[in-house]
């Protein structure tokens, strides 16, 4: 399948969900891939309208079935309070035994590490080459500074050098290239958009699946946060 043949079929899924009106129509400085922002938000909650999406790929089964787990651990997009959620988000995580929070941790950062050693990062696979300590704690984490003077250099390698690995293997005009922005404003998350499009890049890295440590972080409803440059705290959400 050729990326203008997936763009269309994004367009005629969306129309017949009922956003095929003007106002769903991007701008005429708006880009294919900037077009389908917002995308996969048009179905919530369930995602079931999603079904064909990637036919004739082939690696399209599993990335169909990534989406449908999404789905099924976001579940209902209605907020508390009234409203919908502009994101995906967890609200009602499963419990997460220490020990497992542990692993799903040690097995995310050793996955990126693998990541930039394979698409040719050799600066951000040395920074992670001896991995940080992890901390965990309970409770609502403290935002990161926004001010880049007061990150400390492991948060911006994680935020930043890391987020950008996949794009060293996503060809000009390719489906990943296509499809970026609607995984990414899943949830303004470089590394959830980079675990539910993994199988487009497995050939190209020759790694299975790196990320999956952290997406079960993420299905837990763990956040991570980094104020020392040796050490990443882990949030889980207070029992």
């Amino acid at each position: 399948m050729t990326a203008e043949t997936l763009l269309q079929r994004c367009q005629d899924l969306a129309a017949a969900h009922g956003c095929g009106s003007q106002e769903c129509a991007p701008g005429p400085e708006t880009s294919e891939a900037e077009s389908l922002i917002g995308f996969f938000q048009l179905f919530r909650p369930d995602g079931e309208k999603l079904e064909g999406l990637y036919d004739g790929v082939d690696v399209g089964d599993e990335l169909s079935e990534r989406l449908e787990f999404l789905f099924r651990v976001a579940g209902e997009n209605r907020r508390p309070q009234g409203g919908r959620d502009a994101y995906f988000i967890v609200r009602n995580s499963p419990k997460l035994p220490l020990e497992h929070a542990e692993l799903f941790a040690a097995q995310w950062l050793e996955g990126l590490r693998d990541v930039a050693t394979s698409v040719g990062d050799s600066a951000t696979a040395e920074r992670l080459r001896v991995p940080p300590k992890i901390r965990f704690l309970e409770g609502l984490p403290p935002k990161h500074p926004r001010d880049p003077d007061e990150q400390v250099p492991l948060l911006k390698c994680i935020q930043n050098d890391c987020s950008k690995l996949t794009q060293k293997v996503t060809p000009p005009g390719s489906l990943a290239e296509l499809m970026a922005k609607a995984y990414y404003f899943i949830a303004c998350d470089a590394m959830l958009r980079d675990f539910l499009m993994w199988p487009l890049f497995r050939e190209a890295t020759a790694i299975t699946d790196p990320l999956r440590g952290y997406f079960m972080l993420w299905v837990h409803g763990v956040k991570f946060r980094i104020f020392q440059d040796d050490q990443i705290d882990f949030y889980l959400p207070r029992s």
